[in-house]
């Protein structure tokens, strides 16, 4: 699975607070889209039959079997990127070319998590 963090599962229940349907879950989508390496799609859903439900830091989500699977191991956060508050999908399965500039490329304290990043900082 992934981790939420506790910043991003407080901005995910108020979303959920003010849907005011607790039968909707948090659908997270990600798709392999080349070359600009994953693209991320949130909303709130019901579980499909062929849909993965799990629970992550007291918010109930719903994946589809491709994005269990390329989400393994991520990171959700919500935090300040460039003066713009936002969520940052911080996953060690998406293979950006170029992540220097991307909020997705950098861990909570804003250390480079690829290998592209990390080999020009050296």
């Amino acid at each position: 699975m992934f981790v939420i963090t506790d910043s991003a599962a407080a901005q995910f229940k108020a979303s959920a607070a003010t849907m005011g349907d607790e039968k909707l879950s948090l659908r997270i989508s990600a798709r392999k889209s080349n070359p600009v390496g994953m693209t991320y799609n949130m909303g709130f859903d019901i579980q499909g039959e062929s849909d993965v439900l799990c629970e992550i830091s007291g918010v109930k989500v719903i994946l589809d079997p491709e994005t269990a699977e390329s989400t393994e191991g991520m990171v959700i956060d919500f935090r300040d990127f460039e003066g713009v508050e936002q969520f940052i999908f911080l996953n060690p399965n998406d293979s950006k070319e170029s992540c220097e500039t991307s909020p997705d490329g950098c861990d909570p304290e804003g250390n480079s998590t690829c290998s592209s990043c990390s080999e020009k900082q050296d």
